[in-house]
């Protein structure tokens, strides 16, 4: 009866897999993905646990929905993998991503069982990156991208993704639970050996982005920005130095326009008592008296 039931919780248990590998891709710098394989690995694990013995409690959802989502998130973390492989510019990489979001939603609310759901995503991000490459080696005239990409990532990756789909759909009448679960460890590992080494937008050094509770609720300043900040600071350190307030008053520019000569005529008291050997008449043309 143990072994039973522990064979009925394998599949659920093999879905914590892409927890590891949502780990490394944070770890890499691609956030967007580790949230995407976040998904897949919590809505897997939930629509398994309701298959299981005793945990019908965690079907906070109908069945149908969590069967949705789970093949959902499958078909989306292939996509969103692809095209981080593909490593394209902004904003030709989130168009892409959000084509993919949109146009898989679709395809699986129509049929969620069909090969599509799997060959339609791959497929396109396959010829998509196809392209680009063929055209980066027609303009450098070399192989794009390096040897080591091919043999490190691309194929041992392409291997353990079309090691998951043959279990997936060919296979998996010998022995659900076993072969499911190497479904799911498959897949893991080919997301994880497809995935760049560095996501190139995600900043190095002290500008690293990092992936905490407080970057998700958007309160963490971006990489871009640091600069902007030391600005700031600096700026704040130099106001201090000179304050100027609204109390402060520049005299010169008041009484300075953009001639040289005063706008209105400068008053000259008279004085009070006459200097000696100057008439009065003297003193009126001095001062401009008529």
């Amino acid at each position: 009866m143990g072994a039973f039931i522990a064979k009925m919780l394998l599949p659920t248990v093999s879905s914590l897999v892409f927890l590891p590998t949502a780990s490394v891709a944070a770890k890499r710098g691609f956030h967007m993905e580790a949230m995407v394989y976040f998904f897949t690995m919590f809505f897997t694990a939930i629509y398994h646990a309701c298959d299981g013995p005793g945990l019908s409690i965690l079907c906070f959802m109908r069945y149908d929905v969590l069967e949705y989502f789970s093949v959902y998130g499958t078909a989306l973390s292939m996509w969103v993998t692809l095209i981080a492989l593909g490593d394209f510019d902004e904003p030709q990489r989130s168009s892409m991503t959000m084509f993919g979001v949109l146009t898989i939603a679709v395809r699986i609310y129509q049929d969620r069982w069909g090969y599509g759901i799997y060959s339609g995503p791959i497929g396109s991000a396959v010829f998509i990156i196809t392209v680009k490459w063929l055209q980066k080696m027609k303009q450098c005239r070399a192989v794009y991208p390096e040897k080591a990409v091919y043999t490190q990532q691309v194929g041992p990756g392409c291997c353990f993704g079309a090691l998951a789909l043959m279990l997936r759909f060919y296979f998996e009448e010998w022995d659900y639970a076993y072969v499911h679960s190497f479904y799911h460890l498959s897949l893991a590992v080919s997301f994880v050996l497809l995935l760049p080494k560095k996501n190139r937008y995600a900043g190095t050094g002290r500008n690293a982005a990092k992936l905490s509770f407080w970057a998700l609720c958007c309160c963490s300043m971006s990489p871009g920005s640091t600069k902007e900040k030391t600005d700031k600071t600096l700026t704040k350190k130099n106001k201090k130095k000179s304050p100027r307030t609204v109390w402060t008053v520049a005299t010169e520019k008041l009484l300075t326009g953009r001639c040289s000569t005063p706008i209105l005529p400068v008053y000259n008291p008279p004085p009070s008592t006459p200097v000696e050997g100057t008439s009065v008449s003297r003193l009126k043309e001095m001062n401009g008296w008529k």
